[in-house]
């Protein structure tokens, strides 16, 4: 009755239950029905879908792409500073970026990387431009990186042998 009476969604949105999310197909009394990005159809009670923090995506106006970006810590740090700035000025003018909203900043020390932290919103909204999108602006993250002569920091462990004196 709820959903019904509230109607937090309608077929064809797009929302986000919990860790389900897709387009709606059906919404009945019993349940509503979801398809999912892989193309599943999902049913869900909706005494769940009432109990679940609902996202409805359909109507915003913009998404959010958050990541972090690690690299070596032999990097010096004016490569560091250079890398930030160039790296806000090529999220700017990415054609679905919107400008106001990028931030990049060093924000940690993790164990096997220097992190660089990208927040920025993007008027690509469907899943499809979305991933398009990122694709771009990954490969012109990578060229980035090399041309500033930095390097893309991977897990890793140094391990050290202490030499026993010989007897």
């Amino acid at each position: 009755i709820t959903l019904v009476m509230e109607r937090p969604f309608g077929i064809g949105d797009y929302i986000v239950l919990g860790n389900l999310e897709g387009t709606v197909e059906e919404i009945s009394f019993r349940s509503t029905k979801l398809r999912t990005p892989d193309n599943c159809l999902i049913t869900v009670e909706n005494s769940k879908v009432s109990a679940e923090y609902i996202q409805n995506v359909t109507d915003r106006d913009s998404r959010l792409w958050n990541f972090v970006i690690g690299v070596t810590y032999d990097t010096p740090r004016a490569k560091i500073e250079s890398l930030c700035a160039t790296l806000t000025e090529l999220c700017k003018t990415e054609p679905t970026a919107q400008p106001e909203t990028v931030q990049v900043c060093l924000t940690s020390f993790s164990a096997s990387s220097i992190d660089i932290d990208v927040r920025m919103y993007v008027t690509a909204l469907s899943l499809a431009d979305f991933r398009a999108m990122k694709n771009r602006l990954n490969l012109r993250i990578m060229d980035l990186m090399e041309s500033e002569g930095c390097s893309f920091a991977f897990p890793s462990t140094s391990v050290y042998l202490e030499k026993t004196p010989e007897k």
